[in-house]
């Protein structure tokens, strides 16, 4: 396909392998690492602590997921840009992506997506077949995302939903391991959150015009958003400190408890540059750059790991 009708009249030019290298959308990546939930809440039950040749085939198998979900993930991000190019060039951040800019044209794009998948789901398959099946779904499921679903209200931000969560499940069978009911309770209303603060972030962002650039968002309201977001951030913290009460492969004395302050502390501090000083910016990266964020996010694992590792 030819590249010059996609582009805009003037557009700052990189060379072809950086931009293409961040139409894979690397800054993502992050998101995968939900597949690390199963080995980190099954310290001391599939693997101990004291013991790390427990620990490393398991180890081994989640970081080998990561990376291959990874792949499987930028495939999709490709494709997705390819479809909303158009769209994307009526916003004012991210008419600055390497395919709505013309950096990357459509056809490479499509190429590389295909190489990425072809890579990602026959060796995921040799690495643990539900995990590839999952993994497989998920791709089927983005690619109809991408191609029409992204415009139903509601059954985007529950689409979206579904991704988190079978990254959460691929890594409970990429190890082996039992799928917990609360594995995906957390995860799903986590999952909720998130997407919902997307949804919030681009409406407010955009105002009148933000149909023209997500149709989706037409079907929703600045309050219906709002509501969801605060319901979906309540479920989350709820489902969360459940979890650290109810659960059967948490120690019975409640010190999993001391993991909640690390939760809260996220959520809120997430929220609160969402509407104050990073407002413009886009969720995810509010997510992967805030010191503090990643900070809560270090003391949850380490306290959740010391508290799961005297169980």
């Amino acid at each position: 396909m030819s590249t010059t009708a996609d582009a805009p009249a003037a557009t700052a030019q990189r060379s072809v392998v950086p931009a293409l290298i961040a139409a894979m959308r690397p800054y993502q990546w992050p998101k995968n690492v939900i597949v690390f939930a199963a080995l980190i809440f099954t310290t001391g039950d599939a693997w101990q602590p004291r013991d790390l040749d427990s620990l490393w085939p398991l180890l081994w198998r989640t970081c080998a997921l990561f990376g291959l979900w990874s792949l499987a993930a930028s495939a999709t991000y490709l494709l997705n840009d390819v479809r909303d190019r158009e769209n994307d060039r009526l916003h004012p951040r991210k008419a600055r992506r390497p395919i709505a800019s013309g950096e990357v044209s459509v056809g490479l794009a499509l190429a590389v997506a295909a190489v990425l998948t072809a890579v990602a789901l026959p060796l995921t398959f040799l690495l643990d077949t539900t995990a590839a099946l999952i993994l497989a779904g998920y791709s089927a499921l983005m690619v109809a995302y991408s191609f029409g679903l992204k415009t139903v209200a509601i059954l985007d931000i529950i689409i979206l939903t579904g991704g988190v969560v079978a990254r959460a499940a691929a890594g409970a069978t990429a190890i082996d391991v039992d799928i917990s009911p609360w594995l995906y309770v957390c995860s799903s209303f986590a999952a909720l959150f998130f997407a919902t603060s997307k949804r919030w972030a681009e409406y407010r962002q955009l105002g009148p015009e933000a149909a023209r650039h997500r149709p989706a968002l037409e079907g929703y309201s600045g309050d219906v958003l709002g509501q969801m977001l605060t319901i979906t951030a309540g479920g989350a913290l709820l489902s969360y400190a459940l979890y650290t009460i109810e659960s059967a492969r948490v120690p019975t004395n409640g010190s999993m408890a001391l993991t909640l302050p690390f939760v809260a502390f996220g959520l809120f501090r997430y929220l609160l540059l969402l509407n104050g000083e990073r407002k413009t910016d886009a969720p995810d990266r509010i997510l992967f750059t805030d010191p503090q964020l990643l900070l809560a996010v270090a003391g949850f694992v380490i306290t959740a790991l010391a508290v799961l590792a005297s169980n």
